[in-house]
Parts: structure tokens; sequence; C-alpha cells
């Protein structure tokens, strides 16, 4: 019995028992009288399926139970050198305890001197000393036993720093929909909506005026199915046999290093990622604006009216929370926009800069490497991140090996994250009244 595999079990059928129920539901709504054969066929399929499923859940529970109290007997009885399924790290941590509620630098010092010391016990053990414990223990966690490589798995109370400095560093990543997962991907169902017009609001739904004791008529809703699936990026790197003789050192340089490199490999995703092997950067979704150049406008330059039509297609619930993400290769256009007064005085209405940061129609302008050079589509782009999804699973999963590279008496780190994500919106929201699609995300076309 594989309680890891009873696990994911659980977690597909909760999934699968939620989409019958949904899809039971779409076709429930249907009018008896109105319904075709078809329709009549898919609704007593769904319904003999819940039931299948929910039986199949039923049995999931009872092996689980059955494999998690077999296996908690088996530690009972067994002797207290290495066992599989004990994290030693948690009887002893690598680094010294602090409060939850310590300061951030005392925490973060913390981190720095566990991974610090774990690589230390790692190089000890490779070199043919005596192995500390803490590295045998094969948690389910993302600790794992001594593999044929002479490798070791990073113990839980170390990765989880590097997954913090990537969200506390990433001015995209902090600001966009993160959510955890326990399986590989995730489903969910959105309203079908992408105009506001009278029948299509909310995927179909319709209000009506009546007289009293008169029912409304019945709307029928439309609903998208957006699949997710974790893709995994990994980074590699290696520390001199001196660096590892600093615990505190190391792990800092360890940690700031795979931090901003997976930081880097995540954001850049986001930004321009092609949806197949990578997360569906916003630059590739379908609801994408693209803001057309003015008429006769010159190549690699932006225009105060640029920027006005760019918040136009911004819908006014992103408008508060939109920010603006530019090469730094825009600034002095940015810097330059102006409205003629009169003849011969300007006024610069758009930006301002105060205490180091710029804002653009009152929204932070934040420069990033990910952003296109001046004048292709890319450079510069106002985007309400809240309204793109991202899934994880657990945090960073790291490894260390000291025999790729023994003769130059250097330790090999590796990590890996698994993360995908994409817009939410299915596609540009044509409006009640007006011509013009809004989208959360809405960039200006190249200039050439």
């Amino acid at each position: 019995m594989n309680i890891k595999q009873l696990k994911q079990d659980k977690a597909d059928l909760a999934a699968k028992l939620a989409a019958l129920k949904a899809e039971g539901w779409k076709l429930g709504a249907v009018p008896a009288a109105t319904r075709t054969p078809e329709q009549i066929a898919a609704l007593a399929k769904v319904d003999t399926d819940i039931a299948e499923t929910m039986a199949a859940q039923a049995l999931n529970e009872s092996e689980l139970a059955r494999a998690e109290r077999y296996a908690n007997d088996e530690r009972a009885q067994a002797t207290p050198n290495i066992e599989a399924g004990q994290d030693r790290a948690e009887q002893r941590p690598w680094g010294p305890k602090v409060s939850a509620t310590a300061p951030a630098l005392v925490q973060k010092e913390a981190r720095h001197i566990a991974l610090g010391n774990f690589c230390q016990a790692v190089r000890v053990a490779a070199l043919g000393g005596v192995a500390d414990v803490r590295l045998m223990a094969a948690a389910t966690g993302a600790g794992t036993q001594v593999d044929s490589a002479e490798g070791f798995a990073v113990p839980r109370d170390v990765a989880p720093g590097i997954e913090r400095e990537m969200f506390e560093l990433g001015d995209i990543l902090q600001r966009v929909d993160a959510r955890s997962i326990t399986g590989n991907n995730m489903t969910y169902n959105v309203f079908d909506e992408t105009s506001r017009a009278d029948g299509s609001r909310g995927g179909g739904v319709l209000g009506y005026w009546v007289d009293e004791g008169v029912a409304p008529t019945a709307s029928n809703t439309k609903r998208a199915k957006i699949e997710m699936k974790l893709r995994k990026v990994g980074t590699f790197g290696v520390m001199t046999d001196e660096l590892l003789s600093d615990g505190m050192a190391m792990g800092g340089e360890l940690e700031e290093a795979f931090s901003y490199e997976l930081t880097f490999q995540v954001e850049n995703k986001i930004y321009r990622g092609n949806g197949s092997s990578a997360p569906q950067g916003f630059l590739n979704a379908s609801c994408l604006v693209s803001v057309a150049k003015e008429s006769g406008q010159s190549a690699a330059t932006i225009l105060g009216t640029n920027i006005t039509k760019m918040w136009a297609r911004m819908p006014a619930r992103s408008q508060k929370n939109a920010v603006w993400l530019a090469n730094v290769d825009t600034i002095p256009q940015l810097a330059e926009l102006n409205q003629p007064i009169g003849t011969g005085g300007v006024r610069y209405p758009y930006i301002t800069f105060e205490n180091g940061t710029f804002s653009l129609w009152g929204r932070p302008v934040i420069f990033v490497e990910y952003a296109e050079s001046l004048g292709t589509v890319g450079d510069l782009a106002l985007v309400d991140l809240a309204r793109y999804r991202l899934i994880r699973k657990g945090g960073v999963e790291q490894a260390s090996s000291m025999h790729v590279y023994f003769s130059t008496g250097e330790q090999a780190f590796r990590a890996f994250y698994r993360v995908d994500g994409q817009a939410v919106p299915r596609a540009a929201m044509t409006p009640f009244k007006g011509s013009l699609t809004l989208s959360p995300f809405v960039v200006l076309a190249t200039r050439a």
C-alpha cells in the first residue's frame, strides 16, 4: 500500500467529483420538459459516474486509513536508527530555532546558518566522514535518503527559505494570484463571459424587471473549463570548499543565488511564456489587448496619446490594482511625456517622480528586465497581475553532491521548482456600452 499514491488518488477523486457535480448542475439546469435525448442520457451517465466516484472515495479513505495505521505500527516497533519516513531534522534542526515572530533579518540569518550547516554535513559524509543521521532521514517532504550518487536532499527546515525569498524579491511574483495545490494539475471553472451586453454577463445571466408575483425568465449560464499543469524549472550551481567552511556565508550565498535565478525564470515566463513547456505569459494570452501606434508616430517613441489609450482599455475594477511594467529604455520617453498648452507652452500630466519611484496616471511604474526594448511590443505594459493565476506545489526542492566536482574542490547544488500559470480572462471583454474591448493586460504595439 503506497501512502503517497493513495493520497494522490484521494485528491484526484475529489477533483473528479467536483467536475462531475458541476457538469450535473449544468445539465440539470435545463428544464426537464425541454431536455433532448442526448441531454437526458448525459445526465443519467453523470449520476452514475457520481455514485461510482463516491464509492471509490469511500474505498480510498478506508485503504488510506489502513495504510497509515500499518505505517505507524511499523515505526513504533522499529529501532531508533535510520528510519524511512522520519525527519531527523525535526528533532534537531540544522540551524538555530527562532520564534515565528522574530524580526525578518533574524529569521533570514537562521535559514542561512541552517543551509550552511547542512552543506557542511553533506561534504563530511561525501568525503567518508561520519554521516549526520539527519541526512539519512527519508522524509515524505523535501528530504530523502542518500542516493546512489551520494547526493542528499535539502531538508524541510532549509528549503522553504528560497521560495519565501522569491516572492519577497519578485516585483511580479508578489502581485500574482498564487495558489498551492496538492496534485500535479488544477482544473477550475469560470463563467464564459466575454461581453457585458444583455444576455452575456456572467456567462448568460439576465435580470428582468417584473410585476409582483411574476417570475423572471430563467437564465442558462455558460462556464468554461481551464486546466493548468505543473511545469518544472531548475537551477544548478557549485560552491568552493573555502566558502563551505563558513556555514552562514555559504547558506546566504546559495539561497540568494537560487532565489534570484528562480525568480528571474518564473517572472520571465509570466511575462512571455509559451504555455507549452512553461507557464503562459500575458504577452501570449488570448485576452491581451494591444494598443496601436498613432498615425505618423516615429519609431521607438511613446506619446501621451499612447498612454491615455492604454489606460482607456483597462477595466475600471482593475485600474486600482494595475501597475506599469517597462524596460529602462523607456525612461527618457516617459520622462518627456507632455501636452501642449497654448502657443509654446507644455505641461506634464502623465508622469510623476517622487522618492525614487515613477508613477504614470497615478499607478506605479516598475522597470523590469523582462520587458522588450523601446519600440517593440512589450516594452510598456499596463497589467493587473491579480488577474494572473499561478499554481505551485510544495517549495523549492534542492539536492547536493560533491562527486562531480571533486577534483576542483567544489560542491554541486541544484534546485527545482514546480509551477504553472496563465491569465485568468479567456478573452478581452466587450463593455456594456462602447466598442473598445477591455482587458487587465494591455500593451503598446510595436512602433517601427
